[in-house]
């Protein structure tokens, strides 16, 4: 192979790399910061009430429960949203009255932000050290065998 074809293979394949980073970025960006936010009363409120633990309930959302707990809770939810209230607002009323321990969705401020952004972190520094090691790896599966090399496999076949 030339040097002028294994230059342009190294291009194509960074290429390639860069592309799929780019593609993984995008996508994280746009799960991350999607405005599909519901657009009736109804799906407002059932998608602030799939964010709220039920004070009664262990491990359901008000959104799953049944409890009476809940019940109130979802016809509070709709008052708030029905008066024009956004969605972390809503949260922000129903957390004052019950505390944080109804909250399902961390805070993304303070200590609790940890919670969002390490995983993310934690991905980044994984695939930049994936691609290091893979990088070294095909640095060295390259080198050429030396003369010293050459001298020890000729020795070896005369033995033989």
């Amino acid at each position: 192979m030339s040097a002028q074809a294994a230059t342009e293979n190294r291009s194509v394949r960074r290429g390639s790399w860069i592309a799929i980073a780019a593609l993984a970025i995008a996508s994280l960006g746009v799960a991350t910061f999607d405005d599909g936010s519901p657009r009736t009363t109804d799906q407002q409120v059932e998608a602030i009430a799939k964010t709220l633990k039920c004070p009664v309930c262990d491990g359901q959302s008000v959104a799953d429960s049944d409890a009476p707990a809940s019940l109130v809770l979802r016809k509070e939810i709709a008052r708030l949203v029905e008066e024009g209230h956004s969605a972390s607002e809503v949260r922000a009323a129903i957390g004052a009255g019950f505390g944080d321990q109804v909250q399902l969705i961390p805070s993304s401020s303070g200590v609790a932000g940890l919670v969002w952004i390490l995983p993310v972190v934690v991905l980044v520094i994984a695939v930049a050290g994936v691609g290091t090691v893979l990088a070294r790896w095909r640095v060295r599966g390259r080198s050429s065998p030396s003369d010293a090399d050459r001298a020890l496999v000729e020795e070896a076949l005369r033995e033989r």
